[in-house]
């Protein structure tokens, strides 16, 4: 297997800055796309555990760009420098992809019919009728009317540490009669 050094990267990479023929550019490119070909790959297989030709088109693209705004003046190492921005490429392209997974469609009629016929109140009355007074008292006031806890506390005389202990088990109870 044929291994390339940095200073065959560095020749190419100068001969393509420098070529003024298109031919000499385009053969240039060749050698440099081949060079980075594996780092591609690697930082593909990283960011999304598999290599597909999408995204090592992508890749391709985007070196394309980097190597044509890279500044031989700056005194940078290449391969360090196309490390890091591909990396933050994908990483980015794995970011983007995650976003458009996340996204869930739904019916909004199938959800409006749902709410119109009461589903959901009868269920959360069903889950509250497994509470204490006291407990569903704070339920109701603290979490979904948006109360205050130490003003809920007030109201049913206790002391607001027992307030939060009665929502803590309340929030328990809930939590093992929706997994039944």
């Amino acid at each position: 297997m044929e291994t390339n050094t940095y200073e065959d990267i560095e020749q190419a990479l100068i001969g393509y800055k420098e070529a003024t023929a298109t031919w000499d550019k385009q053969e240039y490119l060749r050698q440099l796309l081949a060079y980075i070909t594996p780092l591609i790959k690697k930082k593909i297989r990283h960011y999304f555990g598999y290599v597909d030709e999408d995204l090592l088109q992508l890749g391709y693209v985007r070196t394309i760009e980097l190597i044509d705004n890279y500044e031989l003046e700056r005194n940078i190492l290449f391969m360090g420098y196309m490390k890091r921005m591909l990396g933050c490429y994908y990483y980015d392209e794995k970011r983007k992809q995650a976003k458009v997974a996340d996204l869930v469609e739904y019916d909004e009629t199938f959800m409006e019919s749902d709410y119109d016929h009461g589903y959901f109140d009868i269920e959360l009355e069903d889950l509250l009728k497994g509470l204490s007074y006291k407990e569903r008292y704070v339920v109701e006031r603290h979490i979904m009317e948006k109360s205050l806890l130490k003003n809920v506390a007030k109201e049913l005389d206790v002391s607001y540490v027992y307030a939060k202990e009665l929502k803590r088990n309340a929030i328990k109870k809930l939590r093992v009669l929706i997994c039944l």
